[in-house]
């Protein structure tokens, strides 16, 4: 199960969905929150003091607030570059997973998502659940069933492999639904003859009924595998947008082993294109 979770804390019209968040995911297992707000070095103010007086009235607030769920909750404040201080605290405190918050699936959701949770995102060793916020929520348990219809997005590549304890430790009864998913990338097929795509599909099918035992013997009831050809985004994008799950897992590596540049790869574009909110495992 998930245990602890790391929450950088940005003041901000949507906090207060965020933490609606967190108090839905004690549904879900987790019993230990930090919420962690960093002040920049670059913006000390003269007037500071007055502003750390109103963060730490709304740190304490949610705190209190998700202590009613049976959350064991703290919250610090520390000043530095805030990405490196998220980053830092996270490897050093043994957190399941970082908590960012997106506003969704537009172009501009990339300024929106913020330089300061774009490079969490790129150099968290732990993994990343970025939530897509809801226009219409006001608040609530908005994540207590986030893990009720997995989408697990599998390339078969070592950082998918590693996705494979988080997908299990998503499982919390016996209703949910497991998706898993792997697309044929028409990128790399443009010059393989058609019995080698042949070859690829057996030995593809071969993985994916794998993997469907593996869940069924963890304790999953619902699985369901699919080998689809296409483009990787466009399928799994249109996939998510017929299926409807409640949250996608994706490696943040893909077959060659290099780290994808911000927004160069699947993971990364498949986080600012996607409305469906996304686990991304290192």
């Amino acid at each position: 199960m998930f245990n602890k979770v790391l929450f950088p804390v940005v003041f901000t019209d949507q906090t207060e969905q965020m933490v609606g968040c967190l108090a839905g995911l004690s549904k879900s297992g987790v019993k230990e929150v930090l919420l962690f707000h960093v002040i920049s070095i670059s913006e000390i103010m003269e007037d500071r003091y007055a502003n750390e007086i109103y963060d730490e009235a709304m740190l304490e607030k949610w705190k209190s607030y998700l202590q009613d769920f049976g959350l064991k909750v703290e919250y610090k404040i520390v000043t530095g570059i805030p990405w490196i201080e998220i980053i830092d605290t996270a490897e050093k405190g043994n957190f399941s997973f970082i908590l960012i918050g997106s506003h969704g699936s537009s172009f501009i959701d990339r300024l929106l998502l913020g330089s300061v949770a774009e490079r969490v995102i790129q150099h968290a060793k732990v993994p990343v659940l970025i939530y897509k916020f809801k226009r219409d929520s006001v608040g609530g348990l908005v994540c207590q069933n986030i893990f009720e219809r997995i989408l697990f997005c599998t390339d078969f590549s070592s950082s998918s492999e590693k996705c494979i304890p988080y997908v299990e430790n998503m499982l919390t009864n016996h209703n949910q639904r497991l998706i898993i998913l792997h697309v044929q990338d028409l990128r790399n097929l443009r010059h393989v003859q058609p019995e080698k795509i042949e070859e690829f599909n057996r030995i593809d099918l071969e993985r994916l009924d794998e993997l469907k035992k593996h869940f069924e013997r963890v304790g999953f009831k619902n699985v369901m595998t699919l080998l689809t050809t296409g483009y990787s985004i466009s399928e799994i994008l249109n996939y998510a947008a017929t299926e409807d799950p409640t949250i996608i897992v994706v490696g943040k590596k893909g077959k060659t082993n290099l780290k994808e540049m911000l927004l160069g790869g699947v993971s990364q574009t498949l986080i600012h294109k996607s409305n469906k909110p996304v686990f991304l495992v290192e």
